[in-house]
């Protein structure tokens, strides 16, 4: 068992995926070698013995040999990044000379190098041997240098960037992060470069640098390249590092980058009921003193653009007419006894549309941010659907509004795993949300802390599914229907550091909205940068979408600060988003559950009618939905409408299935230079 742990243990992973690579092993025997200078000298000082000093002076001779070994030929790698760095017209002229000049002095120093290994290694003996390797720490020194240039012209610019930038606005947070990670992987290759520069300025004799200092020097440097290596396979995963013995089976896709997902059915329900705005200040009044809390969060009630948030009950429903505000069990029971008969009938529409019965349902991957129990609501609703005992379960929760979209990316995940093994998944994915019931949680914490909740004043209930499927039938005579949606590609990313400023928290009497002023300005700041990697992951998408307006937009309407902040982040307008500012108008944000209903929405007739598309274009093809969630995280994910698959052609059964209560080749890709400058970079080591 000891062994166990010790051999399946994170960091002997970590350990392997670090020496499986060459740049791994060099920089481990650098630092060994810089060590053993610096120790045989400090025993020379203190006077021990030759017998105790040599075993030191051959480590360094030794690893400094098979160092050299493994760096034969990597000269080339540095010419081929100077030209790159040389072509690149979008760097900052200084950092592009300098840049050329680092790669250009270190592929000089590896030339010289290599001319002098038969040397070395005893092989065939040269007199020129000696002279090719000062030339070699000339180049070297010059390379060293124009990387101490860029450096703190580097840190210069991040400088005046930062002086520029309001640290009190959302995008301003986020920009200050940024420019803190950039400019500390600045001054650690700024420390690097300075202590390596002195190995050069010592061999030729331009400063009088002793052993002692030098191997000191190296040893700091060689420490940093480890950690910052480290770094790196961390983030990659180990079977890029270590290839398996066993090719990959390759996906049943004729499309390489097709993923093969499809949406099959979707279905949404609301509760029966709707709240007007002066629902919340029914309550308000009737249980609580009017105060300045009070006052300003009714009257950011009456202008939030809600007309109507749907709700399980009216202000008259005794859960919410209790002289104190109900429990969290209180609430748990009615989210079972009025939510889950919600999720039963959005499911149930969802496999009519898709034409499946419950028996063909594989995985079920659900959500909600407004319950919890063991065994989940999940269990209850596959249970009334029928669902076969082996549909293997997921229920997230911790994901809040980004939620629905969360678990489409976890089913699209599952999906693919099941394409890898040659199986057929039918997911069903299904987002419950029971909020309205917390409304006296809410007042009570406005009345007694005087904080201004604005929760209260969006939220609302909802049950929405879908059934997401690969492209693999489970026989001939089960064809799958043509799809509503095809999920192409997807992305996941965080905002560092605001957890504090969007959450559900746990309370005795229920769930605490957490919603800081700072949340429009935080989302908006991510839109641009996620929609751009969403789109670099995707396949190659038509000419005419080659920026945000070019697309329909299913967002989660969050709040109307959130909808006019995506337009001016994307440069896009209320048409764009127009089925997420209906859903948001007509029943309110009801958290994870909304994004399918904005995405049933959209695919309405109605909705592409006169005046509802931008320009009068009509309907779009290709459609980006995009979520916010606590972290806060951005859940973001490109679809493919079926724009010949209207709802009035996809009647789906004659009935509900009953339930036991009643789917570029060739070039060099963008970006390919500055990567492969960037791992030429971080790989190089030098002597």
């Amino acid at each position: 068992m000891v062994a166990d742990t010790l051999i399946y243990h994170p960091a002997v992973s970590h350990y392997l995926k670090f020496v499986a690579t060459t740049v791994g092993r060099d920089k481990l025997l650098r630092t060994l070698q810089y060590f053993a200078r610096f120790y045989a000298w400090y025993l020379l000082r203190t006077n021990k013995p030759q017998s105790s000093i040599s075993p030191w002076e051959q480590m360094k001779k030794q690893f400094g040999l098979v160092r050299k070994v493994l760096r034969a030929g990597k000269n080339v790698e540095h010419f081929k990044a100077a030209a790159l760095a040389a072509d690149n017209n979008t760097m900052d002229p200084v950092l592009k000379y300098m840049a050329v000049g680092r790669q250009l002095g270190y592929a000089g120093y590896l030339s010289m190098d290599l001319l002098t290994l038969l040397d070395a290694t005893g092989i065939k003996k040269s007199v020129h041997a000696k002279k090719l390797q000062t030339e070699a720490f000339r180049f070297w020194a010059v390379g060293i240098a124009c990387s101490i240039v860029a450096q703190v012209y580097t840190l210069y610019g991040l400088k005046e960037r930062e002086k520029k930038i309001d640290k009190k606005e959302g995008e301003g947070v986020v920009s200050a992060k940024t420019i803190a990670k950039e400019r500390a992987a600045s001054q650690l290759q700024l420390t690097s470069d300075l202590c390596d520069i002195t190995v050069p300025l010592s061999a030729l004799n331009w400063v009088g640098f002793d052993d002692g200092f030098v191997g000191l020097a190296g040893t700091v440097s060689s420490l940093i390249g480890v950690y910052t290596h480290s770094l790196w396979v961390r983030s990659v995963p180990h079977s890029s590092i270590i290839p398996s013995s066993h090719p990959a089976p390759s996906l049943p896709t004729s499309d390489p980058k097709d993923l093969g997902l499809s949406i099959l059915g979707l279905g949404v329900q609301y509760p029966p009921h709707s709240l007007s705005s002066n629902a919340l200040e029914v309550l308000a009044k009737k249980y609580h003193p009017d105060s300045p809390a009070m006052q300003k969060v009714l009257a950011i009630n009456r202008y939030t653009g809600i007309d109507s948030r749907s709700s399980i009950g009216t202000p008259d429903h005794p859960l919410v007419n209790k002289p104190s505000p109900p429990t969290i069990a209180e609430l748990h029971q009615t989210f079972f006894s009025d939510g889950i008969p919600l999720a039963v009938t959005a499911c149930q529409k969802a496999l009519s549309e898709a034409h499946l019965l419950p028996s063909a349902i594989t995985h079920m991957v659900s959500t909600t941010c407004t319950d919890s129990s063991n065994p989940g609501y999940d269990h209850y609703v596959a249970k009334s659907l029928d669902l076969p005992q082996t549909t293997q379960k997921v229920l997230l929760h911790g994901v809040g509004c980004a939620g629905g979209l969360t678990a489409l990316r976890t089913a699209a995940n599952l999906c693919l795993g099941n394409s890898f093994r040659g199986l057929p998944a039918r997911i069903l994915v299904l987002a419950l949300e029971v909020s309205t019931t917390m409304v006296r949680s809410e007042l009570e914490s406005i009345a007694q802390l005087q904080q201004t909740r604005i929760g209260v004043c969006l939220f609302s209930d909802c049950a929405s599914a879908v059934v997401l499927s690969n492209n693999i039938q489970a026989s001939d005579s089960e064809p799958l229907p043509p799809p509503i949606y095809s999920l192409l590609s997807y992305h996941h990313d965080m905002i560092p550091d605001t957890e504090e400023d969007l959450g559900f928290d746990i309370d005795p009497l229920g769930w605490k909205v957490i919603l800081s002023p700072r949340v429009p300005s935080l989302t908006k700041s991510i839109l641009l940068p996620s929609y751009k990697t969403l789109i670099s992951s995707s396949p190659k998408l038509p000419e005419e979408y080659a920026e945000p307006k070019d697309f329909d937009w299913a967002m989660h309407p969050g709040g109307a600060t959130i909808l006019t902040g995506a337009e001016s982040a994307l440069g896009i307008t209320p048409q764009h988003m127009r089925a997420s500012y209906a859903t948001y108008v007509n029943n309110g944000n009801s958290s994870s559950a909304t994004i399918f209903s904005v995405l049933d929405r959209l695919r309405k007739k109605e909705m592409d009618g006169e005046g509802m598309t931008p320009d009068e274009r009509g309907a779009k093809e290709m459609i980006v939905a995009a979520a916010f969630g606590p972290g806060i995280c951005v859940e973001m994910c490109l679809l493919k409408r079926n724009l010949d698959s209207s709802q009035l052609s996809r009647k789906g059964m004659e009935t509900p299935p009953e339930s036991s209560d009643e789917r570029s080749e060739g070039g060099e890709r963008e970006g390919e230079g500055e990567e492969f400058i960037s791992q030429a970079l971080e790989s190089v080591e030098l002597d």
